[in-house]
């Protein structure tokens, strides 16, 4: 349906502004009081009720405190698939006030040193499988495999727990979520606890979620969305079955067997979906799906054959859900418009309002408290610079139509995305210049056919006398890199192809060829070791 983005404005009141939570956990312990017995969480490893995810986030709490002394502001590093347990020692971190730092478990090398070494937790729980990777960069911090806590419920002293969390405030530190850097390593994002709270309700409102509504969830856990939609669910009265990773044969199945009525998604995954032959309408209870960015196939699919809308939205880990559609009132292509908590602009390279068509880059700040980061950890130079004259600076293009609907137009910044995960151009080249043979390397997205992001091509100089074997070097780029970083394409090229930027010396990358066409460019899926 297409309709102006202007007519769903709507002013947001001191007084009666509903962006006042202050806890995710404030949200649990008041679901728990009220209906303790309902469904919450479920998988294919077994189900959870909110009394029986309070009673176990109340002893991982015990177990961080008594067992691992952690305490208030404490780091929490957790590197771990999507599991209940996962979950509830998450929890547990916020409910003693220590905060939470979420490590996406591909993470190899340099990459996962960085984060590790830059948040400098007090302990780090980790899957079994991956303890002896996670090990090897660890050092003298202490690891503890994410399992069931080892505190029963009766030595749980729950009300003395509730009122030392209830007197947290607000913009106390929750989370530290790390995103893409592109002139240096990837960036601790702080979010602070009415963060999570706050966009739950945003959330909310975007899925339409209702009371007894199942929500179908196979994204990382260590994603931002997934900090908000749980805290959403359980405002909502609503439930979540998950998955540890996304399944196109599985997809149909889910929904259908447990009757989902919503799901968020990445626009790879809608795409791959779109090439498996879908139920028949009458069988599937989906009222929307929420999708960025959103493939042509996937409204073909949802929207034309199904009936069921699809929900663009615009957001990053530092504010999420700035914008989106909704289903009654939503223009394809766009990322919907502004959602009531944001005022954003489109401006220019010298910060003035660029008119309605014009691109630039996508500006936003907020108007109510607790809607954004806190800033970057350890960097207040980076949160300094990424706000001027009062708005935060997102380093993406975009522009806003004559009906203010948002339309992204691609990133300023060097960095990459892939199948939703986004990548520091800066740390993956880091790690590729230690490859054999290798004297300088740059790497750049190709817009793929598959959900609009990015193929990552490298371009390689050699050293003089080396001589570049492509089998080997996507062999050493397995070895050392995260499965999704993983280049597709590599071209050898000379050294004189990278003209560097006079003074800063950095390879202006815009110049670079993305053909993956012709007899120096190699493509991994057709390389043989």
């Amino acid at each position: 349906m297409t309709s102006s983005a202007a007519e769903t404005k709507v002013e947001v009141s001191s007084e009666t502004s509903r962006y006042r939570r202050r806890s995710p956990v404030e949200m649990l312990i008041r679901a728990q009081r009220e209906a303790p017995g309902r469904p919450l969480l479920a998988s294919e490893d077994g189900r959870a009720s909110v009394g029986e995810f309070v009673d176990l986030a109340r002893r991982c709490a015990v177990d961080l405190v008594e067992l691992l002394g952690v305490g208030e502001g404490d780091r929490v590093a957790i590197v771990a698939r999507n599991s209940t347990h996962r979950l509830a020692w998450q929890y547990g971190a916020y409910w003693i006030g220590a905060v939470e730092v979420s490590v996406n478990y591909e993470l190899k090398g340099g990459m996962l040193r960085h984060i590790i070494e830059d948040s400098d937790p007090k302990v780090i729980l980790v899957d079994a499988e991956i303890l002896s990777d996670v090990a090897e960069i660890a050092g003298k911090i202490p690891l503890q495999v994410l399992a069931a806590p080892v505190t029963l419920g009766e030595h749980v002293d729950a009300p003395a727990l509730d009122t030392a969390e209830q007197r947290l405030p607000a913009g106390s530190l929750a989370t530290i979520l790390y995103t893409s850097g592109t002139t240096g390593p990837s960036k601790g994002v702080m979010l602070p606890r009415g963060y999570l709270a706050n966009h739950a309700d945003t959330f909310r409102d975007m899925l339409g979620i209702r009371g007894g509504d199942v929500g179908y969830f196979v994204l990382p856990f260590f994603h931002v969305d997934a900090h908000i939609l749980l805290p959403a669910v359980i405002e909502a009265g609503a439930s979540i079955y998950f998955r540890d990773r996304f399944s196109v044969r599985a997809y149909w199945k889910d929904i259908t067997t447990h009757g989902c009525a919503w799901t968020l998604a990445v626009g790879s995954m809608l795409s791959a979906v779109a090439t498996a032959v879908p139920p028949a309408a009458s069988d599937v209870r989906l009222r929307c799906v929420v999708c960025a960015p959103v493939p042509d196939e996937a409204y073909e699919l949802f929207e034309d054959r199904l009936g069921i809308p699809v929900i663009s939205l615009y957001g990053q880990t530092e504010a999420d859900s700035i914008a989106f559609d909704s289903p009654d009132v939503r223009r394809r292509g766009s990322a919907g418009s502004p959602c009531e908590a944001f005022e954003v602009a489109i401006l220019d390279a010298d910060g003035f309002r660029l008119p309605s068509g014009k691109v630039g880059e996508i500006c936003h700040r907020p108007n109510v408290p607790n809607m954004t980061m806190s800033g970057y950890w350890k960097r207040p130079d980076a949160t300094v610079s990424s706000w001027r004259d009062l708005w935060y600076h997102t380093g993406d293009l975009g522009m806003l139509d004559e009906d203010g609907y948002l339309f992204f137009k691609g990133r300023m910044t060097d960095s990459l995305r892939y199948r939703g995960e986004n990548i520091s151009a800066y740390e993956l080249e880091s790690v590729l210049r230690e490859a054999p043979g290798v004297d300088d390397i740059a790497a750049i997205g190709i817009v793929d056919a598959l959900g609009g992001e990015d193929e990552i091509k490298v371009l390689v100089a050699c050293s003089e006398d080396a001589s570049f074997e492509a089998a080997a070097f996507f062999e050493f780029c397995q070895k050392n890199l995260p499965r999704f970083a993983v280049p597709r394409f590599v071209e050898q090229v000379s050294a004189s192809e990278f003209v560097r930027s006079p003074g800063t010396g950095v390879i202006q990358k815009h110049r670079l060829s993305r053909s993956v066409c012709g007899p120096a460019v190699f493509d991994r899926r057709l390389v043989r070791g």
